[in-house]
């Protein structure tokens, strides 16, 4: 039964995640409803996300194309949520797409 959880949780990770959550509100969900600390969330996460890629890899999708769609998905959720006032969702976005483009500083 032991061996199960880390799998169950896993898979709950991956499900959170494309159901469109963000790392930070799975590893938080996870934390809160699992019983396990932050630091295995994020273990669970990045599972999860190695995962994602394996699968992605696997069919040869078009990088190029789902970078110019999660840009344009994170420019317009940025745009709703200063519309809406919710300047946290618009950190949130702008961190994610900061990232996405390597814009970080070292």
């Amino acid at each position: 039964m032991a061996k199960a959880a880390p799998a169950h949780r896993e898979q709950l990770a991956l499900e959170l995640l494309l159901t469109g959550k963000s790392a930070t509100a799975t590893v938080a969900h996870m934390a809160a409803h699992c019983g396990c600390s932050r630091r295995q969330a994020q273990r669970y996460v990045s599972a999860a996300y190695r995962f994602l890629k394996a699968d992605i890899d696997a069919c040869a999708i078009d990088r190029p194309a789902q970078v110019a769609k999660l840009i344009h998905v994170l420019e317009a959720t940025c745009e709703q949520a200063l519309m809406s006032k919710q300047f946290n969702a618009v950190v949130a976005s702008c961190r994610e797409l900061r990232e996405l483009l390597g814009l970080a500083a070292d």
